[in-house]
């Protein structure tokens, strides 16, 4: 239970999180010269839900052959619960089905993706040097 709540749970939270905000009618707006800040937060909330996905899976006991692909599965799962965002959006009133908005997801997942990769091989190439 102490892994589940450590790893699991935050997901949980996250991806409630994220479904609550987006049931909204209207979401709350910056005053911001950004034109593209809807994008850019849909791209922070599925960045840290790829990032949350990843050690959900990673650290997970009940199929251990996912560890080894845990990043694979964290961004299809990120890309999935993207999709159903949007599909679930259809009903609520005053949203609409986004397919940039799911772009924009799928980039947060895929830059949390690159990152990681980017981060492990710089940690692999100081291990080995070490």
């Amino acid at each position: 239970m102490r892994n589940f709540s450590r790893y699991q749970l935050p997901l949980i939270i996250w991806a409630a999180i994220i479904f609550w905000l987006l049931s909204l009618s209207t979401l709350p707006t910056l005053e911001t010269p950004i034109v593209a800040a809807n994008k850019l937060a849909h791209i922070s909330l599925f960045f840290v839900f790829c990032w949350l996905g990843r050690r959900a899976i990673f650290f997970q006991t009940v199929f251990p052959f996912l560890k080894k692909w845990s990043l694979v599965c964290a961004f299809l799962l990120t890309c999935l619960f993207g999709y159903f965002d949007e599909v679930h959006q259809l009903y609520v009133p005053g949203r609409t089905f986004e397919y940039f908005d799911m772009l924009a997801d799928a980039i947060g997942a895929l830059i949390f993706v690159i990152l990681f990769i980017i981060l492990n091989r710089r940690k692999d190439k100081q291990s080995r040097t070490s």
